[in-house]
């Protein structure tokens, strides 16, 4: 006579998602909305938050970890397209990691209070020239993407500006709204309410079309900054060093995560919009990025090591 054993289901595998941003940031909010989706596909996701040094923390705790796929970088792609060419003495590169898709897309927006003069980007730089001394713009710190937006507005336009770096976005937010600051360069959702509430005016958003978030704001090519168009992500990565198949298996699980109905809603509640790209398709965006912000640096002569 035959007997059967009932059958074991497998054990879940666990995954470290290395959040570069600090708990309860959208990067860390995305990340965990995509780990709780993972488990359908028999991983364990564990969030870790490394915060700080504009998110280089994070890449060097990926670094620091077995290449076996048990860990992935969950961050914006400016660690590695801005990072290494504002400071040299870096101790990664970007061909240190390996893309394994995106988990969202997103945009940063040019806003000034609520109560400034200006309606459109030509408002703002009209006032800007003739208000040298007072015409600055509040960023998450220098060395950042929204810092060098800045000064590639001041490069396309002539019209010289003021950066004022933030340890954050909030801070910088507050100032616009209360009109202690003209103007900040921010990412997409943490404008979306002040900008819903009337404490903010967005001149300017820098995707290639619109957001479906801000239909009525134009765009960075509307305004006169075509070479300024980037569509933005947050990117999953591993280091370069684990075996193909595991990467492959790890983007297709990341990739049928971030379809997942529950996981969509919670994007469009974050002001984040859905973008799945493949390895090369990110790799291909990230090159682009890394070049296009190499020559922004160097034209600008900043570095963090000064």
């Amino acid at each position: 006579m035959m007997t059967c054993r009932a059958a074991r289901s497998q054990p879940a595998t666990r995954l470290r998602l290395l959040v570069a941003g600090p708990a309860g940031g959208a990067v860390d909010v995305a990340a965990r909305m995509a780990g709780e989706q993972l488990r359908g596909a028999g991983y364990l996701a564990i969030v870790e938050n490394h915060a700080g040094a504009a998110g280089q923390i994070g890449v060097e705790a990926l670094l620091r970890s077995p290449a076996d796929g048990g860990a992935v970088l969950i961050t914006p792609p400016g660690v590695f397209t801005i990072a290494p060419h504002v400071n040299a003495g870096l101790g990664y590169r970007m061909s240190d990691v390996a893309g394994l898709t995106t988990l969202c897309g997103y945009q940063f927006g040019f806003a000034v209070g609520a109560t400034a003069p200006a309606r459109t980007m030509a408002d703002f730089l009209a006032w800007a020239k003739a208000h040298p001394g007072e015409a600055s713009y509040g960023t998450p710190g220098a060395g950042t993407e929204p810092h060098f937006i800045g000064t590639e507005i001041e490069r396309l336009s002539g019209v010289p500006l003021i950066h004022v770096p933030y340890r954050g976005g909030a801070q910088a937010l507050n100032d616009i709204s209360g009109g202690h600051l003209p103007a900040v360069i921010s990412a997409l959702p943490n404008l979306v309410t002040p900008y819903k509430s009337g404490k903010a005016r967005v001149l300017m958003m820098t995707g290639t079309r619109r957001s479906a978030f801000m239909p009525d704001v134009p765009t960075v090519a509307e305004s006169g900054f075509p070479d300024l168009a980037s569509d933005l992500f947050y990117g999953a990565y591993t280091q370069a060093g684990v075996p193909a198949p595991v990467r492959q298996a790890l983007a297709q699980a990341l990739v049928k995560a971030c379809q997942a109905p529950a996981y969509r809603e919670g994007l469009e509640r974050m002001s984040l919009d859905p973008l799945s790209l493949s390895s090369q398709e990110l790799d291909a965006s990230m090159r682009a990025m890394d070049a296009k912000w190499a020559a922004v640096v160097k034209r600008t002569g900043f570095s963090l090591e000064k």
